[in-house]
Order: C-alpha cells, then structure tokens, then sequence
C-alpha cells in the first residue's frame, strides 16, 4: 500500500488525479525551518521526517514525504504563521521572481528515494487590496510562501519556469517513477 504522509489536498488530489491508490496518513513532525540549512537541504530533510515518522506506524507500505518551499532574497518561506506573515510574504513577493523548491522522500521498507525539484515564479505586481482580498479566501493560509498555484493564487502569477506540480508540491513524474522502479523491488 501506497501511504501519503501528508495532510495536503492538493498532493493527495494530484496521486488520485495519476490514478494511484493510496491512503492518507498524516506526519506529526514539527515543520520548523531551519534557516542554517541550505533550502534543498531543508527540504530533503523534512519530506524524510515525514516519511520516517509515519514508516514508525506503517513499516510494510511505501512512504511518500513531501516538503515545499518558496526562496525569495535568500529567505525561506514556509507556511505563513497568520495572515499577517501572509500578507508580508505575498508583499515582498508582488512583482518579482522568487524560486520554489520541493522535497520528496519515498520510503519502502529500507530502500529510500530522494526528489528536489525546482521552479522559478514570477508573479504579477498586485495591490495590497489584492493581496488582502486574496488572504480572505483562506487558501494562502497553509502554503508555502502564502500561495497556491492551483487555486486562486494563480491569478497573482504572471509566469513561471519548470514543473507545474514541483511548485503545487509535488513533482509528479518523478515521483511516478520512482513508485514504478520500487513496484519492480
């Protein structure tokens, strides 16, 4: 059995969307950022967290960790802590390129596959009206770097550069892959 342990909608929608069956059992891990890491390091780590804590309660399935980041001025955003930390990130975001980074760690049994793939984003140059009538629709609330591509936040983005799924957190062909390799073990 496929385990995603993750309690995003969105990469829970893109596996079912890919046709794989799986369940949802969500990692209890604290998803502080640690600003001394290297994003791609702190990525690699958390989605590694996630897939090792919920291994502890699943040891016979394959584990899918995932982690998303967003690198603007060599600042990680992760999730926004309220819609203040919301509106700053989204702010400093208006208008310019920012780099968005996930991490997928898959586990079965001992054998374990690392993801990072990467994007580049540029979004509109948007008002803080804009920005805080889109901070009402909740959606910013629990997303890296206070977006979602997939949702409303699309309409903030002017383009982008790389993997859709990378930047709504899961990069879905090579995670595919890496599932299809681990089907053969």
């Amino acid at each position: 059995m496929i385990i995603l342990a993750s309690k995003s909608s969105r990469r829970a929608k893109l596996l079912e969307d890919a046709g794989i069956e799986f369940t949802v059992v969500p990692s209890e891990i604290n998803e502080e950022v640690d600003s001394k890491l290297k994003p791609q390091e702190l990525v690699s780590l958390i989605s590694l967290q996630k897939a090792l804590d919920v291994q502890k309660r699943r040891p016979n399935d394959t584990i899918i960790g995932a982690d998303t980041v967003v690198i603007f001025e060599n600042e990680i955003f992760g999730k926004p802590k309220d819609e203040e930390d919301a509106f700053r990130m989204l702010k400093m975001l208006s208008g310019e390129t920012h780099q968005v980074i996930t991490g997928v760690t898959i586990l079965k049994k001992d054998v374990k596959k690392v993801i990072i793939s990467e994007a580049l984003v540029t979004m509109k140059k948007y008002s803080d009206l804009e920005i805080r009538e889109y901070i009402q629709t909740k959606e910013p609330m629990d997303k890296a770097g206070s977006y979602g591509i997939q949702g409303e936040g699309g309409k903030l983005i002017d383009h982008f550069k790389g993997d859709f799924f990378t930047i709504v957190g899961l990069p879905l062909k090579d995670v595919l892959e890496v599932l299809k390799s681990l089907d053969n073990k």
